[in-house]
């Protein structure tokens, strides 16, 4: 990991990750293929990770708007609090397809439950799925990146409730509720 956040995945070697790991190169080849397989075994470790942290979190949230929100909110933290993980975690989003479908099965859920809620109306499943994935991504990239205003990461998970169908108000009050670092339940508009 530590390789690849530096170096990316395309310019990182074998030769560098066996040299970062105190290896030889021989021994890399004992546990991996080659490159595309340490690169899927990253991508299910940062899997899991992810899926630990926010176990505990999810658990205490009721509603669907309430989940989706503290997962953008998760996910753009990763961005500010350490841009070299976010940005491997993109670039694996790209070159480890079970990345983001694994991350994908979970907003999936919590499109389905704000919609049992009524407080989600969507035209399509895997179009609103794309919508959180692609506008939390460019979030994370332009956060990491280090070009955006405070007031940023809260636009963008108001940004993703109302495109799943939150009204205006709504979308607004659950973003500065996660972003504040408390996240109750949602009122109704």
């Amino acid at each position: 990991m530590s390789v690849f956040s530096t170096r990316g995945i395309a310019q990182s070697s074998l030769k560098e990750i066996a040299l970062h790991a105190g290896v030889t190169v021989g021994t890399v080849y004992n546990h991996f293929k080659g490159r595309n397989d340490i690169v899927a075994a990253v991508s299910v470790w940062i899997i899991r990770e992810l899926e630990q942290r926010a176990l505990e979190s999810r658990r205490a949230l009721p509603r669907g708007a309430e989940r989706m929100a503290n997962g953008c909110h998760r996910y753009l933290a990763i961005a500010r609090k350490t841009p070299k993980r976010a940005m491997l975690i993109l670039e694996l989003a790209v070159s480890a397809p079970n990345l983001l479908m694994t991350i994908g099965s979970v907003v999936r859920g919590d499109i389905r439950l704000g919609v049992r809620q009524k407080d989600f109306r969507i035209f399509g499943e895997t179009a609103a799925v794309d919508l959180v994935h692609g506008v939390v991504m460019l979030g994370m990239r332009c956060i990491a990146l280090g070009r955006m205003p405070a007031d940023y990461e809260r636009s963008v998970v108001a940004t993703v409730l109302q495109g799943l169908g939150l009204p205006a108000q709504g979308a607004l009050e659950l973003a500065r509720q996660g972003a504040a670092g408390t996240t109750g339940r949602q009122r109704r508009t």
